[in-house]
């Protein structure tokens, strides 16, 4: 390909003894091991392309030598490939290439064509290896701008404050958020760059809450399947499980249970319980009390919940029943308290035909509770805390 006396040609015996060959590149013109071989050739002659589109063609397709380069060099002599291929192989490149899929552009300015300034020749002059690491817009990413003290930046081998690899996040817990380009070490490790789990995490079942198809090094913590609390439990119209954060959709699994007959309160006996009812909400994900401690979510200690019984020994709502949290069915009077209630005032001749006379605004003259028609569906005053008697 390459022209080592453009102008000369030079006459030299064939290797198998046949007919002398004339050519105008010396013997070792397309030998790797030569120092003739024409990449060499090219470099003595400061990358002069030029030279050999003169008999190649612009094109390097065959002009008027007849003789195309494209037979080794597909895309053209001067194309990336010729001298990266699929890209570097050295120290981290296929890693950051192939496992993280980054764009050349990411590390370094990648030039539009051969002959552009700062690749082989910078300022008239050759620009001898290694490349120039000049950070792109990824490295210099920063979820909270006071987690960053400085710019990204490498030296002597190793990239600091790269927001890739942990440099710029709070609390990481990485074990390697300044990494050395030639580490030999395992790269896909997560703790390489952020704790396993980070520090703010009690748990360490990432799926849980960063979906497997979601970006990952993009700037942005994907939190959920959706936005707000259902991205983690529960569904589109409910932070309530089902769905809980195992994947479960049934009520015989704790983490699913009783959830939305309390939040919605179908049999209409009471109103909607509020989550805050009986757990802690946070207004955002990493308030203290909720990824800080691992689950299960803690239980308002007021409702004496016992998860070995799965039933709460002292919510006022069941009095001095404990229905089962996994179970399902309908509550009915008598299943919260007697009938009547065995205080003072009540005496064991009532029926519920009778609780009328003192509880008018909450049952009928038969026995059934009143439901008033509201926003939410039909609700009853019923279990609201105010004991409604004449």
């Amino acid at each position: 390909m390459i022209l080592a006396l453009a102008a000369c040609s030079e006459e030299r015996p064939r290797g198998d003894g046949g007919p002398t060959v004339v050519s105008v590149h010396p013997a070792g013109i397309l030998d790797p091991a030569s120092d003739d071989f024409h990449v060499h050739e090219l470099e003595r002659r400061d990358w002069a392309f030029a030279i050999c589109a003169k008999c190649h063609g612009d094109d390097f397709a065959g002009g008027l030598a007849r003789k195309s380069c494209l037979g080794c060099h597909a895309e053209g002599p001067t194309a990336c490939t010729t001298c990266h291929g699929a890209g570097p192989t050295t120290h981290a490149h296929v890693v950051h290439r192939e496992v993280g899929t980054l764009a050349c552009g990411e590390c370094h300015v990648v030039p539009a064509t051969w002959d552009a300034e700062g690749h082989l020749r910078r300022g008239g002059v050759a620009d001898p290896p290694p490349a120039e690491v000049t950070f792109g817009a990824r490295a210099g990413l920063t979820i909270d701008p006071r987690d960053r003290a400085t710019p990204p930046s490498y030296r002597d081998g190793r990239c600091t404050s790269v927001y890739c690899h942990g440099d710029a996040l709070h609390a990481a817990g990485g074990v390697a958020t300044q990494p050395r380009w030639d580490d030999p070490a395992a790269p896909g490790a997560c703790d390489r760059c952020h704790g396993a789990p980070p520090p703010s995490h009690a748990q360490d079942r990432c799926a849980t809450c960063h979906p497997a198809a979601a970006p990952h090094i993009d700037g942005i913590v994907q939190v959920g399947r959706s936005a707000g609390c259902a991205g983690c439990h529960g569904d589109a119209t409910s932070p309530a499980p089902p769905v809980d954060l195992a994947g479960n959709g049934v009520t015989t699994a704790i983490g699913v249970g009783a959830h939305r007959a309390h939040l919605v309160a179908p049999s209409g006996l009471r109103g909607p319980i509020p989550c805050e009812t009986c757990h802690l909400v946070p207004l955002d994900t990493g308030d203290p009390g909720h990824i800080d401690s691992p689950p299960p979510a803690e239980v308002s200690v007021a409702l004496g919940w016992d998860r070995g019984t799965q039933t709460c020994a002292s919510a006022w709502c069941h009095g001095a029943a404990r229905p089962v949290w996994t179970t399902t069915g309908s509550a009915a009077c008598g299943s919260c308290h007697g009938i009547p209630p065995a205080t003072a005032s009540h005496s064991p001749a009532m029926t519920l035909a009778t609780c009328t006379t003192c509880h008018p605004q909450t049952v009928d003259a038969s026995g059934n509770i009143l439901l008033t028609p509201g926003p939410g569906g039909a609700t009853s005053t019923h279990m609201n805390g105010v004991i409604d008697a004449l």
